[in-house]
Formats: structure tokens, C-alpha cells, sequence
């Protein structure tokens, strides 16, 4: 009994320094306004605050209306701050978090509370889920409603999960994919599986149909919108390749994309950690079942359930690497969820003792916290390569795949590091408009997407617009080399994931570079030059 009030306390313990830490770095960047992609979907949801309306809550082509309606609400309390879209994502985090602590509980009745509070721990700390806090977009909602959805189908309360499933399908179209995939797994392992008759099976799973109205509302809407706006898309979707959506989802492949998308869900930020223990475990099971040997054991564990959890683990990384676009963490972020689950089931079934398993997951939450920071994993450094931001190094994460842009742009939301980019160059804008009211500034070739040129319909808080509010003017260093616009004077940004060694090296053909000045902040810094038009040459 003492021990058991003692691992209570330390749970207590556990969980409350997790969000207490969860909470100070979400804290911290409160003044940061969203950029890249992010400022797309927060331009959104301030427009929808002002206009709400079905379409208006349709962010960037996506059936986004659950989602964007309940981030329009919290807007309108503060129309002219990023605030609210922050504290509206912060609170559908902690739904999840608190969903996967109860998922746990599911899955592991009989390990004890310690265990599932560092697990949770870990979940919490993760940088791709903070990441995807504070960079507004669509696939963090879909996490917390994935985890209730796979709680609900656990504890059989069909209602709450058919609401998720709406959920889930008017959150983007990939929740629809989620959503079928669990029905598909829960039929799979719980219902055709059992011992009776296989017609009282396909009975059972027949009377699961009324689950699938979500998916028959959603194809409903598809059509009334094919019809109601012909020429246009139905469905949002960029890729690497002209397959349709369906051979690309049966027809297997392996291409550079799908291997960065592979590193992304079981190297990137001390994944491999978890990928080494699940691996380790599906080895000496694979060997055990070729000498026909019994299963292992998985002390308190739920072994149907985490049964389930496999399979869906496996489906969920399988379908959501099948449509490649870019390399996003985002796009993952249900999987990582799932592989925490089986992280733990692994542990326990190598046999890990009790102190060596506590020191594992624990040590493995401080590692995710430090990394929300700093790029510190030296097997993801050594994977993409590095390049530097001031003092610091982040990951080239386009380095796999040779995609869009730079180094990476909302790639580079895989930690917190990439937040320090808008203070800086804000104060740089600033900075420049002193000397100049309105400059010409030149970046690095695919640096400036929605970073320096904006949404019209954003608000001042989602905008890069100079103090005087005008615009300036911005050229990528390409335009200027090859003669397309050359100014006779301009300000070089130095944005850090541009190839500036390049990109000033073919410019000082054609501009003298003048009065440095660098901007910095923690360590991070980006470099400001003043360009200055050479004179011909004299023939």
C-alpha cells in the first residue's frame, strides 16, 4: 500500500513538471507570429473571425470547418492577436495529452502509474507536437480527436466515436483516411477474429455500419461541392507524382520521399530511440516464431489491446506515407502518438525491469525536452547534415529529398528553433525601414514564401509589414543575378536557411556589400548588408 501511495506521488510528480515544462516553452513564444504555412492558416481563421461562414471556414482548399470554427470563436475574443490561435491549439494538446494518458490506462491496466506518467511525460515533450502548436495548421487537431476516437473504440461507446469521426473528417481530408483505418482495425481484431461462426461475425461487424456516417456525410459534401463549384478540386492535394490518389495508396513504392518520410517517423529527434526498442522486440519475436516458440509475455499488459494498437500503429504509418508531398512532421504526428504506446509494450515484453524501464523513459522525455531547443541528435544531424543559425546548428531538412525550399521552410518545424526566424527578422524589417522608408530587400533563392509577402487577408499579427505599414518590396537573389529586376540599391536579409554563400558570391559580381549589421538573439543571429550597385566596367 505505502508503495503503491509512493508511485502515486511520483506520477503526480511526473505529469505536473511535464506541463508545467509543456507550458513554459508554449509560454515563451506568444509573441511569435506565424509564418510559411502557418500564417496561411492563421490568416484563415482571422478572416473567419470576422466573416463566419461555411466556406470562409474552409483554410487553404481543406474541409476544415470543425476545426477553424472552434479557432474563429476564441479569434473573435481578440481579434488583432495571435493569442487566441495558440491558446486554442495549447488546449486541444492537453486534450490529447490527457487522452493518451487514459489510453494508456487501457492498454496497460496492470503496469504501474509511474510507467504511464513518463510515457505520458514523453508524449507531452514531444517537438513535433509543440512544433505543431505554435505553427497553425490542421494535423494537430486531428491528434487529439485520433486519440479519443481509438479511446472511445476501446471502452465500445460508439456515439462519442461516430462525433469524432465528424471530427475528424471536417478537421482535413487525411481524418477521414484516420477514421476509416481504425474502424477497419477495430473490425479486423475484435470482431472477425473472435471464435464464433463467421456469419454471427459478419453480423456484428454489419451492425457497426451507422459508424460509417461520418465517411457517407463527407462524400455527400464532396459531391454538393463538385457540383456547386465545378472546375474546382473537391480535395486539396499536391504531390510528387501524376498517380491517382488510390494507386498511390494500394500500389507500393519506394522513392526518396518515402524514405525521408521514413527517417522523419523513426530517426528524427531521438525517434530512433523508440525504433531500436520496437525493432529489437519484432526481431526476437520473429525468431522466436520460426523455432515455433510460445509468445512472450507482456506483464500488465492488455494484450488484445495492445494487439490492436499494433496493427493500427502499422495501417496508420502505411497510409499516411503513401501521398507524398512534403517533409512535414506534422503530417506524422498520430504515428509518433501510436509508437509511444508500442514503445512501452516493447519494454515491457524484452523483459526490462522496473528501474531500468523508468530510467529509459524518463531519460528518453528529457531528451525530446532538450531537443524542442536545439537540434542535439546526433543521428538526425548526421542523416540530413546541418547548417548554421548564428551559434546554432538546425537540420537541412530538404537534404533527402532535394524538395522545397532551401533548407527547408515549414520543414523546419520539427523543434521550437525555428520560432526565433520571425523576432529576428522583425527587428531586422525594423531596423532597415529606419534607414530607408520603403527598401528593396534580397534573400536567398526559395526564402521568401509567405515569410516577407504575406496574405493580403491577414491581420497585423499574421503580416510582415514595416511599421509605417507598407510593403516592401522583396526579390530572391536569382531575379537579380539574372537581370529580371536589379535595383540600384537594396538590403541583403541573410535568412540562415537560404544558401547565402552562394547566393552573395554571385552578387558581388554586380553589388558591393556595405555596413554589416546582425541581428541576434540567444545565440540565433541573421546578418543584414547594405547592397550597393557596382559601375560598369569602362570598355
Amino acid at each position: 500500500m505505502a508503495e503503491g501511495r509512493t508511485t502515486g506521488r511520483a506520477s503526480f510528480v511526473t505529469l505536473s513538471v511535464a506541463a508545467l515544462a509543456a507550458c513554459a516553452l508554449l509560454a515563451s513564444r506568444i509573441g511569435y507570429a506565424p509564418i510559411w504555412d502557418g500564417r496561411i492558416y492563421a490568416a484563415c481563421i482571422s478572416v473567419a473571425a470576422e466573416h463566419f461562414s461555411a466556406e470562409s471556414l474552409r483554410c487553404a482548399g481543406h474541409a476544415s470547418q470543425a476545426y477553424a470554427a472552434v479557432a474563429a470563436l476564441a479569434q473573435m475574443l481578440a481579434p488583432e492577436s495571435s493569442v487566441p490561435l495558440l491558446a486554442t491549439n495549447a488546449f486541444l494538446f492537453a486534450i490529447a495529452c490527457v487522452g493518451f494518458h487514459r489510453l494508456t490506462g487501457h492498454v496497460f491496466p496492470n503496469v504501474a502509474s509511474l510507467d504511464r506518467a513518463l510515457l505520458t511525460a514523453a508524449f507531452a515533450l514531444h517537438p513535433a507536437f509543440l512544433s505543431a502548436v505554435v505553427q497553425p495548421g490542421l494535423d494537430l487537431p486531428l491528434l487529439p480527436e485520433f486519440i479519443w476516437a481509438v479511446v472511445f473504440v476501446l471502452e465500445r461507446r460508439w456515439l462519442p466515436l461516430a462525433v469524432m469521426g465528424f471530427a475528424l473528417a471536417f478537421t482535413k481530408e487525411t481524418g477521414v483516411l484516420l477514421y476509416a483505418v481504425l474502424l477497419a482495425c477495430y473490425a479486423l481484431c475484435f470482431e472477425l477474429r473472435s471464435a464464433d461462426p463467421f456469419g454471427e461475425r459478419v453480423k456484428r461487424v454489419v451492425r457497426l455500419a451507422p459508424l460509417a456516417l461520418p465517411g457517407v456525410v463527407f462524400v455527400a459534401y464532396l459531391l454538393v461541392r463538385r457540383f456547386a463549384s465545378p472546375g474546382k478540386p473537391v480535395i486539396w492535394y499536391t504531390g510528387t507524382t501524376s498517380d491517382s490518389l488510390l494507386s498511390q495508396f494500394l500500389v507500393p513504392r519506394l522513392d526518396l520521399y518515402q524514405v525521408n518520410y521514413a527517417v522523419l517517423i523513426l530517426v528524427l529527434s531521438f525517434a530512433w530511440v523508440v525504433s531500436a526498442t520496437i525493432g529489437a522486440d519484432a526481431f526476437v519475436g520473429i525468431v522466436r516464431a520460426g523455432h515455433r516458440e510460445s509468445p512472450r509475455p507482456v506483464p500488465g499488459a492488455d494484450r488484445a489491446n495492445l494487439g490492436f494498437l499494433l496493427l493500427l500503429g502499422v495501417v496508420t504509418g502505411y497510409s499516411l506515407t503513401r501521398f507524398t508531398t512534403f517533409g512535414h512532421t506534422r503530417y506524422f504526428l498520430v504515428v509518433y502518438a501510436l509508437l509511444f504506446v508500442l514503445f512501452l509494450g516493447s519494454l515491457l515484453r524484452l523483459g526490462v525491469g522496473a528501474i531500468a524501464r523508468r530510467v529509459l523513459l524518463g531519460g528518453y522525455a528529457v531528451l525530446l525536452l532538450v531537443s524542442v531547443v536545439r537540434t542535439v541528435d546526433p543521428v538526425s544531424r548526421r542523416l540530413y547534415g546541418t547548417f548554421a543559425f548564428g551559434s546554432h546548428d538546425m537540420l537541412r531538412m530538404t537534404r533527402v529529398t532535394g524538395e522545397c525550399c532551401g533548407f527547408g521552410q515549414d520543414q523546419l518545424a520539427y523543434s521550437l528553433e525555428f520560432t526565433v526566424l520571425q523576432p529576428l527578422t522583425d527587428a531586422a524589417l525594423h531596423a532597415i525601414e529606419a534607414s530607408i522608408p520603403t527598401p528593396t530587400i534580397v534573400v536567398p533563392d526559395s526564402t521568401s514564401w509567405i515569410f516577407l509577402d504575406p496574405p493580403e487577408s491577414g491581420r497585423r499579427h499574421f503580416v510582415y509589414r514595416l511599421p509605417s505599414g507598407a510593403k516592401p518590396t522583396v526579390l530572391e537573389h536569382r531575379e537579380v543575378v539574372q537581370g529580371t529586376r536589379r535595383p540600384e540599391s537594396a538590403f541583403y536579409l541573410a535568412l540562415p536557411y537560404g544558401d547565402n554563400a552562394r547566393a552573395m558570391r554571385e552578387l558581388k559580381a554586380l553589388y558591393e556589400f556595405r555596413d554589416e549589421r546582425t541581428f541576434e538573439r540567444h545565440g540565433y543571429a541573421i546578418p543584414v548588408y547594405r547592397m550597393t550597385a557596382r559601375a560598369p566596367v569602362q570598355q
